[in-house]
């Protein structure tokens, strides 16, 4: 069975990673895998970075340079890709990936099998409605996402709770949509030197893009309230986006910028988290989200809100604390009863390491994956 993945490429967030994991094991099981690249020529650079990790993790791929997403170039070199190379399904990720696929179904290649994977929604969508989903705007986003899903052959969400986000927004029917969750094999921490990863006595890491979902502005604001109670605390901040310089603003004006650490882009995030006493994740919603799971193996306890896609990865009180969602008190509550208590960010990290090794293995993932290759 041969299995062209497809997605558009800014970068490396979560659904790059899922990638990167997913397909080697999908190739160990038997499934011939490739990922069709298409980026814009203003994120060249960027892409590159995603780009290079493919051929570290030895995944074949094919890159396609392009203006814009909406070149009908794309449809066309993507068609003639599939049958050269006889692929027998599409596996497409995002918007935009989905809509290339159904063009191609309507106009070049009606036989095609494709499959869509659901990581999210857009973007300011997602931020303002995610708990309020009957509500979302009916644009543009809303009726692509909709035509799109009547000619995709089969499609699964990442979690639950992006599955009933789609159904409460009435952007699919019941029963039309599965769901997969993530599952992955991260190799064990291995003893390392933490200087360079050590910044003071207590420390925060926050790991993830930074634009609105992410929510990095409400961590933030609630730091110079916890340095009156820890003196000596500090944020690492790990990732880069579009709203780096005013982030940087906002700790200036707090004049907190002395605690706050803007890193960047990082390979080793895992060592930034196992070097931390408390990861922080503070995300409006998300589909389910990676860089938990790698909290969770870098054995370094969990806060976050109540927001999709991390209330299902995190019981309250259990492996992890959840705080009221956009509740930025509550928020500040928890990470502060973590701060004083060894003990029980010691269980969390335990708990949550089990819940990680046992249930959200890659193997799991890659065989229901490899399953609804199969069904279809």
């Amino acid at each position: 069975m041969k299995v062209l993945f497809v997605q558009n490429i800014e970068g490396v967030a979560g659904s790059e990673k899922y990638f990167l994991a997913l397909i080697p094991k999908l190739i160990e099981i038997g499934v011939i895998c490739e990922i069709f690249c298409v980026h814009p020529i203003n994120k060249k650079d960027e892409a590159l970075k995603f780009y290079e990790l493919l051929k570290e993790h030895n995944i074949p791929y094919k890159v396609l340079e392009v203006q814009k997403y909406y070149s009908l170039k794309i449809i066309k070199e993507l068609n003639n890709y599939y049958k050269i190379n006889n692929f027998d399904l599409l596996h497409s990720h995002l918007i935009y990936a989905d809509y290339w696929c159904a063009l191609l179904k309507i106009f070049l290649n009606k036989k095609a099998k494709v499959i869509s994977t659901k990581h999210g929604y857009h973007e300011k969508t997602y931020v303002k409605f995610c708990n309020k989903p009957a509500e979302i705007p009916k644009n543009i986003y809303y009726y692509l996402f909709k035509f799109t899903h009547k000619f995709i052959d089969k499609s699964f969400a990442c979690s639950y709770g992006l599955r009933d986000f789609y159904l409460k927004a009435n952007l699919i029917k019941p029963n039309t949509m599965d769901v997969i969750q993530h599952g992955f094999d991260y190799p064990d921490m291995q003893n390392f030197d933490k200087t360079n990863y050590r910044f003071s006595k207590n420390q925060l890491v926050v790991v993830g893009r930074l634009i609105e979902r992410k929510g990095h502005a409400l961590l933030i604001q609630i730091m110079p309230n916890l340095l009156h109670k820890f003196p000596d605390l500090v944020l690492i901040i790990v990732g880069s986006g579009e709203l780096e310089s005013d982030l940087k603003r906002l700790a200036k004006e707090l004049k907190i910028e002395k605690s706050i650490y803007f890193l960047g882009f990082q390979k080793d995030v895992e060592k930034y988290l196992n070097s931390s006493d408390i990861a922080v994740f503070p995300s409006y919603s998300e589909g389910l989200p990676l860089v938990v799971f790698e909290a969770f193996n870098a054995k370094v306890p969990v806060v976050s809100f109540d927001s999709i896609g991390c209330d299902e990865l995190i019981v309250d009180g259990v492996n992890g604390f959840k705080a009221k969602s956009f509740d930025t008190d509550d928020l500040m509550n928890k990470i502060e009863m973590l701060l004083t208590n060894v003990n029980l960010r010691k269980e969390f990290i335990e708990k949550s390491y089990n819940k990680l090794k046992h249930h959200y293995t890659l193997q799991r993932m890659a065989e229901e994956t490899k399953n609804t290759y199969l069904k279809l």
